[in-house]
C-alpha cells in the first residue's frame, strides 16, 4: 500500500474502502473485514451511513484474527450537516465513537460542509 504524509505527520493510504450505501450490517461488516484482509488500510464511513457499528465490528474482528493492528488502519468518519454547531458537533463525534466502538478515528470530516 502506498501512503502520503499529511501535514500532521500522519501517513494516509492513497487507496481506501468506502461503505456508502452498504445498509445491511452483516454485509458491511464482512465487506470491511474482507477489504482489510485484502490489504486495504483506509476505511471510510460516516454517521449518516448508519453503519459505523458494522465498521467497528469488522475492525475488531480483523485485529482479533491477527490481520492487522489498530495503528495500521486509518479509519475515517464524518459529522452530518445538521450537527455542525459546537454543541451538536461534540455530541455527534461522541456518538460516532460510541457506535463504532473504536477509541478514536484517524480523520473526522465535516460531511457536506
Amino acid at each position: 500500500m502506498e501512503y502520503l504524509k499529511l501535514n500532521t505527520g500522519a501517513d494516509i493510504p492513497v487507496l481506501g474502502f468506502g461503505v456508502y450505501l452498504i445498509n445491511d450490517k452483516e454485509v458491511c461488516r464482512q465487506s470491511v473485514y474482507d477489504a482489510i484482509k485484502s490489504g486495504y488500510r483506509l476505511i471510510d464511513t460516516a454517521a449518516v451511513y448508519t453503519n459505523e457499528d458494522a465498521v467497528g465490528d469488522a475492525v475488531r474482528d480483523a485485529i482479533a484474527d491477527g490481520l492487522c493492528k489498530r495503528e495500521d488502519l486509518f479509519i475515517t468518519s464524518k459529522l452530518w450537516v445538521q450537527d455542525m454547531d459546537e454543541k451538536s458537533a461534540v455530541k455527534g463525534i461522541e456518538a460516532s465513537l460510541k457506535k463504532s466502538g473504536l477509541e478514536y478515528f484517524d480523520l473526522y470530516l465535516l460531511h457536506q460542509a
